[in-house]
């Protein structure tokens, strides 16, 4: 049941006879205001604005980074409401569907903790209640979607009047100017109304606060910033990455001292500011519900305790790091166990137990949890199926499917490779390490007992009598490397590159089907220009074009080879991440 809006109403007659109130209850206000760039508010006349405390902040995970996301508001407003990045809520694009449910959004997060809280979500814009948290949504009290900026105000007023706990107010016209003006006079004009919007809102939690004795957290943010002449967003850039954090209420070091420090100094010094991850986090912290590590949210809260600050991928020989001026230990959790405790002045800690796939790390420090999701994989083989679309397979037994043209993995991936996506191939699943087409309607794959399967296209199965033993008279000049082929990479003609574990390589001619004499040869700056430091680190290659191959590393990282020029393209390796091949490292 439900808060009684009749006990409700009696508050303020209670508070005017003397009757003393057992206890203020908590409350919160999300303002989220679409596209609005921070320096844009900071220029501006906003006295609204003015009236709270804020601070610049960052969206769109950490480019390169596995949490990699676009900014885009589907992505922007998963994060804002559910305290992850995209590598956990799944929230690619605005016309990605639901959301992960293993990470829900803060309204299920309330509805879980006490039923009776008064739960509303009014967005202008529909896809975050119609699309993304669907479920999340079904049995809190208020969902409204598509009304006007005016109109979502004006609800919001009357669900906080009614009683309401938690409310999230959805506005977007500064967005929509800014995709149909860019930067000008209409955009500003947009963020002046939102500003007196604003005014509405706080002037009714001062009104209720003093009516009923509740104690308000207000937070207002944006989704996304705006690029250069502020028409579009989605990409990786300063303007596009920063937005802004502003709360009612005195925060902690996160939100107000930001680290100048961090290795990672990229879009001068933006990482070193509050994440749009820790606004979800700081809300349930309010409303009084304990965090928990087996959440595995990224952001910390922007008030109380402080966990470790910055968590994110090693530098300095770390497999993790972070940033902490607080004492005592950190219990670190990897996949919700606790494997290590270490004093947090270390800011960094190695996982010495060369554990790969998806690692989750929660952080716990000050009855706190800070959490990174680490993806150790690697492409183990990958496949030019046709001309649009190519697979990669990948040493957790699963594959994806790659949409060239759109130059992204295609949704459902990845997929476990078995006999039912690969028939014939799946019980070999775990030794693929290396494969290849041959022809329109030929492939092999290359395994790591020293055998290879024939493949079909045209009927998607592998021919029979397969597995078959790599020897001299299967694939002549090949007998005595079986067992050390670490890569294959069809070139142009009939040309194909075995590279082996070694550091060394063999051209074999398909049309000869035999191994050309002279080899191996060992992979070097004169053979493979640029690729001689990453001789033994091939994991995987892939021609993508007449002009231009993929060669993919250890550890996460790639290498375009430019085939007509005959040598690595400059500013290799790169890291292989959402940003670089989306959805293709997905857990």
């Amino acid at each position: 049941m439900k808060h009684s809006l009749l006990t409700k109403a009696l508050i303020p007659m209670l508070l005017g006879t003397g009757i003393s109130i057992a206890h203020a209850e908590q409350k919160a206000l999300l303002v989220g205001i679409d596209g609005v760039q921070f320096e844009r508010i900071q220029a501006l006349n906003t006295p609204n604005f003015d009236r709270l405390n804020i601070t610049k902040a960052y969206t769109g995970g950490i480019a390169g980074d596995n949490n990699e996301q676009a900014t885009y508001s589907g992505p922007g407003w998963s994060t804002i409401l559910t305290g992850v990045w995209v590598n956990k809520h799944g929230v690619t694009s605005n016309s990605s569907g639901l959301a992960n449910p293993d990470f829900p959004s803060i309204f299920k997060r309330l509805e879980d903790h006490d039923s009776n809280l008064k739960v509303a979500s009014i967005a202008h814009w529909a896809p975050i209640n119609t699309q993304f948290f669907t479920n999340d949504v079904t049995q809190i009290d208020m969902v409204k979607n598509g009304q006007d900026d005016p109109t979502v105000v004006s609800e919001a007023i009357q669900f906080m009047q009614a009683g309401g706990d938690f409310t999230f107010v959805h506005l977007d016209d500064p967005d929509h100017y800014g995709h149909s003006y860019g930067f000008g006079n209409k955009y500003n004009d947009s963020i002046k109304t939102a500003d007196q919007q604003l005014g509405q809102l706080l002037d009714t939690v001062e009104q209720l606060e003093k009516e009923s004795g509740d104690d308000w957290l207000v937070l207002v943010t944006t989704d996304h910033g705006r690029d250069l002449l502020g028409y579009g967003h989605g990409d990786q850039t300063a303007q596009e990455k920063t937005i802004f954090i502003a709360s009612n209420k005195p925060m902690n070091k996160e939100f107000t001292q930001p680290v100048s420090n961090l290795a990672n100094s990229d879009f001068d010094g933006l990482y070193g500011y509050a994440a749009q991850t820790s606004i979800t986090p700081t809300l349930l912290r309010h409303m009084g519900i304990p965090l928990e590590a087996n959440w595995k949210l990224d952001g910390i809260p922007l008030m109380g305790d402080l966990s470790v600050r910055k968590l994110a991928n090693g530098v300095r020989g770390n497999d993790l790091s972070w940033y902490s001026e607080e004492a005592g230990n950190v219990d670190i959790f990897r996949n919700g166990t606790l494997v290590d405790s270490v004093p947090a002045s270390l800011q960094g800690w190695d996982d010495v137990s060369n554990s790969t796939g998806v690692m989750d790390y929660s952080l716990v420090l000050n009855d706190t949890p800070a959490s990174y999701r680490k993806v150790a994989l690697d492409i183990t083989a990958s496949l030019d199926w046709n001309a649009t679309r190519a697979y990669f397979f990948r040493n957790d037994e699963k594959y994806v499917r790659y949409a060239t043209v759109l130059d992204q993995a295609e949704s459902g991936y990845p997929k476990a490779t078995d006999n039912q996506t690969w028939p014939g191939l799946g019980s070999h699943a775990n030794k693929v390490i290396a494969s290849f087409k041959s022809s329109f309607s030929k492939s092999y794959f290359f395994l790591n007992d020293g055998t290879y399967i024939r493949y079909d296209n045209i009927k998607d199965e592998a021919d029979s009598g397969y597995p078959k033993p790599i020897d001299d008279n299967t694939w002549p000049g090949l007998g005595n490397y079986a067992t050390e082929i670490a890569a294959t990479l069809r070139w142009t003609g009939d040309k194909v590159y075995f590279f082996l574990k070694n550091g060394e390589y063999i051209r074999y001619d398909l049309g000869d089907d035999k191994a050309d004499s002279g080899y191996p040869k060992a992979i070097n700056d004169n053979t493979w220009p640029g690729l001689g430091a990453y001789a033994t680190d091939i994991t995987a290659a892939v021609q993508w074009s007449d002009s231009r191959a993929y060669i993919f590393l250890t550890g996460q990282r790639y290498i375009r080879y430019s085939i007509s020029d005959d040598q690595v393209d400059p500013g290799y390796p790169k890291t292989t991440s959402n940003g670089t091949w989306p959805g293709v490292m997905k857990p």
